[in-house]
């Protein structure tokens, strides 16, 4: 079980999250997401979360050069490759263990937590398997093994 009954979405969000306005250039967001090891950015308006743009979106939109570097067409700006309002949020008290089984059913990464249209934090896959982690269920169970002589002959 990945949370305690109750847990809610405040507890694994992150809460410093980077955000950019839809008419940032594709690879100037593509920039950040490398220089800062992220996956996803939620796009804001006003302060209000219109869409997110994840890397899968960009990778979709760029090609993979010889020198391993992605290279995107000109002109093409975060609203062209984001995925717009109304998109799958929760709030600080949505249980955690419901946010998992969303994302896992929806084969989703992040979840963006809101407070009416603003965004508070951002519960992703990373949060998730980090709390999975400090809650110390991650240990393995002790592995015990022998050998039945007999079953060889």
């Amino acid at each position: 079980m990945l949370s305690a009954p109750g847990m809610r979405a405040n507890v694994p969000m992150t809460r410093d999250v980077i955000v950019v306005p839809p008419e940032l250039p594709l690879d100037v967001a593509w920039q950040i997401m490398v220089r800062h090891r992220i996956r996803h950015l939620p796009v804001v308006r006003a302060r209000a979360l219109i869409g997110i743009l994840s890397d899968r979106d960009v990778l979709t939109r760029g090609t993979l050069g010889k020198d391993r570097a992605l290279h995107l067409p000109t002109g093409l700006i975060v609203d062209d490759a984001m995925t717009p309002t109304p998109l799958r949020t929760c709030e600080e008290s949505s249980d955690v263990g419901e946010l998992a089984r969303t994302m896992a059913e929806e084969k989703i990464d992040a979840i963006p937590v809101v407070r009416g249209l603003h965004l508070v934090g951002l519960v992703t896959s990373t949060d998730l398997l980090r709390l999975l982690v400090q809650r110390d269920e991650a240990r393995p169970l002790p592995f015990n093994f022998r050998l039945v002589e007999d079953a060889y002959g």
